[in-house]
C-alpha cells in the first residue's frame, strides 16, 4: 500500500497549525493572564507561540536554502510577536471607544497581515484574499472585546485551538517525516 500525501499539503497542514492555530491560542491566554494582572506570563506565551509560527512558516514543502529558512522564521517571529502584543496592550489597556473603533483596528490588522504575508513571506495569496481577510479581523477584534467579558470562557476555547493547533502540528510533520523515510527506503537499493 502506497500512501503519500502530497508534500505542499502537509506543509499547509503544518503551516495552519504552527501559524494560526497555537497564535491564537496563546493569544487567548495572554489575555487570560493580562486580566489576572499577570502580563509578563502572557508575552512568555505570546514568545513560544512566536517562535512556533516562525518555524511553521519556514515549513513549504519544498527545499530552500538555510538562509531563506532563517529568514521566514525570524521575519515571522518577530511579526507575530509584534502583532500579538499589540493586541494585548490594545485590549487590555486601551480603553473600550466602541465597537466602530475596534472593527477599524482589526480591519486594519488585516490589511498589515495580508501585506506581511504575500510580500515579506511571499506566500502565494491572491488579491481578493484581502477582501476576506480584513472583515475576518475585525470581526476577530470585536468578537474578542466581547470575550474579555467573558474571559473564563476563552480560556476553554484557547485549549481547543491548542489541542486543534498541536494535532495538525504533530500529525502532519510526523506523517511528512514518515513519507519522507519511506521514500528514500523505498529509493535505496
Amino acid at each position: 500500500m502506497n500512501l503519500t500525501i502530497d508534500s505542499a499539503t502537509l506543509a499547509s497542514l503544518l503551516q495552519l497549525g504552527g501559524q494560526y492555530m497555537l497564535p491564537i491560542a496563546a493569544l487567548l491566554r495572554a489575555l487570560y493572564s493580562g486580566s489576572q494582572g499577570k502580563l509578563p506570563e502572557g508575552f512568555s506565551q505570546i514568545a513560544v507561540a512566536a517562535v512556533f509560527a516562525g518555524a511553521s512558516a519556514a515549513v513549504n514543502g519544498q527545499q530552500t536554502d538555510l538562509r531563506a529558512i532563517i529568514t521566514d522564521v525570524l521575519s515571522n517571529t518577530v511579526f507575530t510577536a509584534g502583532l500579538l502584543s499589540f493586541v494585548v496592550v490594545y485590549l487590555l489597556r486601551m480603553e473600550n471607544y466602541g465597537l466602530v473603533v475596534d472593527g477599524i483596528v482589526g480591519a486594519v490588522i488585516g490589511a498589515i497581515l495580508w501585506a506581511f504575508t504575500v510580500f515579506v513571506l511571499q506566500q502565494p495569496w491572491e488579491w481578493w484574499m484581502l477582501l476576506l481577510v480584513v472583515p475576518a479581523c475585525a470581526a476577530g477584534f470585536i468578537a474578542l472585546r466581547f470575550a474579555l467579558r467573558q474571559i473564563f470562557r476563552v480560556v476553554r476555547i484557547a485549549m481547543y485551538f491548542i489541542v486543534i493547533g498541536g494535532i495538525l502540528v504533530l500529525g502532519a510533520g510526523a506523517f511528512l517525516i514518515f513519507q519522507t523515510v519511506t521514500q528514500s527506503l523505498a529509493a535505496t537499493p
